[in-house]
């Protein structure tokens, strides 16, 4: 599975951004989470690179 790690500091809010291709499910993804609390992550598929690609770069910002 190719993934990569992002650490966003966001004014007050810092984020674990997990994001690449699931060779599994054969579909990009991207895995957002508060760094430092436990529980539920936001988990989002997409079926085209463009379309991952563009929400990625909005997360970034």
């Amino acid at each position: 599975m190719s993934k990569f790690f992002e650490n966003i500091n966001k004014n007050s809010v810092q984020l674990d951004v997990l994001h690449g291709w699931d060779v599994i499910a054969k579909e990009w993804y991207i895995d957002i989470k508060m760094t430092g609390f436990s529980g539920s992550n936001i988990r989002e598929s997409f079926t085209s690179e463009k379309n991952y690609k563009k929400t990625l770069k909005n997360i970034m910002i």
